[in-house]
């Protein structure tokens, strides 16, 4: 599990320049540049605050009696300072104004560009299964998801893959950068670039697809660091083109379900080296590289669990003894792994050092 070595969360409004410097400071401590976080925490402190409805300030007129003239004429009638008046209405709202309210900031947890994210729960499920795209798709109807360790998920939707989990990283990935609930944009062609895709019209309606399945799905996650579940749809908003139209928009929308936060929480996600993914055929070598990734000192498994964990239980054992000789080969060559060994249905694995992996 992950450990971002950051200071606390400020305690500080985001009404000062004290206070926003201390949530800059914070959100460089995680990974985000200076000027992408000062421009962050400046939309934020723009944001409207409730206005305060003043009542018309009620004045206090001191009423006075003029002084006579003594009768010597020495002393003339001196006119007293002029009455202050009293807004006592006004201060009240002065007061109010004071006490600004803190503006909260609810967003995924920053981390370096070089990583992309996922919580361990996914990263251990067959959610994003391991088999061949070019295999059917199945469509599940509320249906358990295999789950190596602790939790529960079931899922309701068409079938995931590999490819989807590389776009959803992706779209995570663009999304911590925003508060929870806003819309992220993007082209086409930037994602297409930041995926590894090729350029082009097969790769964009590939991508359209894979966004569309995520967002016609249900996905329901119990873990016991949550001591409860929860239920979100992937992708709950995403639109490509112009209603009225029909053309496709310069910038595709995507909204990323607020539920996700909790998931994550402070710790309990894997930072993966996203230069390594991009290097690995989909499959069984990209979600042996997220599994992992979420163990810092990977433990023997057995190829039973393997083939469960990644949705491949209905592979022949022989077949499937082969497919993760090939993808450890693959971790090797990518520098993911120094080593691996296969005995008998144990495979047990040494990794690389990693500077950005962020487990405990």
């Amino acid at each position: 599990m992950s450990n971002h070595n950051k200071g606390p969360v400020p305690h500080q409004k985001l009404t000062t320049k004290r206070g926003q410097d201390d949530w800059v400071k914070y959100a460089v401590t995680t990974g985000m540049g200076e000027a992408a976080a000062r421009v962050l925490v400046a939309r934020m402190a723009s944001q409207p605050k409730p206005e305060v409805k003043q009542k018309k300030p009620t004045t206090v007129r001191i009423i006075r009696e003029p002084i006579p003239p003594s009768e010597s004429g020495l002393f003339m009638d001196v006119p007293l300072p002029t009455p202050q008046t009293a807004p006592i209405a006004a201060i009240h709202a002065k007061k109010k104004k004071s006490a600004s309210l803190a503006v909260e900031i609810i967003q995924l947890p920053l981390w370096p560009d070089v990583v992309r994210s996922l919580p361990n729960e996914i990263l251990r499920s067959a959610l994003f299964n391991a088999r061949n795209r070019r295999t059917p798709r199945a469509m599940m109807k509320s249906e358990p998801i295999a789950i190596i360790g602790d939790g529960r998920i079931t899922y309701r939707g068409e079938e995931l893959r590999q490819d989807d989990e590389t776009v959803w990283l992706q779209l995570v990935h663009l999304a911590r950068r925003h508060v929870v609930g806003q819309l992220v944009e993007f082209t086409a062609y930037s994602f297409c670039k930041d995926i590894g895709w090729p350029i082009g019209k097969r790769s964009y309606d590939r991508l359209k697809e894979s966004l569309r399945r995520m967002q016609a799905t249900g996905l329901d996650v119990y873990s016991k660091r949550l001591d409860r579940g929860v239920s979100l749809s992937m992708i709950p908003f995403f639109e490509y083109e112009d209603s009225e139209t029909q053309k496709s928009l310069p910038r595709w929308r995507v909204r990323i379900a607020p539920e996700l936060v909790d998931l994550f929480g402070n710790e309990h996600y894997t930072r993966i080296e996203w230069e390594q993914r991009l290097k690995l055929p989909a499959g069984l070598a990209t979600w042996l590289h997220g599994y992992l990734a979420s163990h810092r000192v990977p433990h023997p498994i057995k190829i039973d669990t393997i083939a469960l964990g990644s949705g491949m239980n209905t592979v022949e054992k022989t077949e499937l003894r082969r497919l993760i000789k090939r993808a450890l080969g693959n971790l090797v060559d990518c520098g993911f792994l120094v080593s691996f060994d296969i005995s008998g249905d144990l495979v047990t694995v040494k990794r690389a050092p990693n500077n950005h992996s962020g487990l405990k």
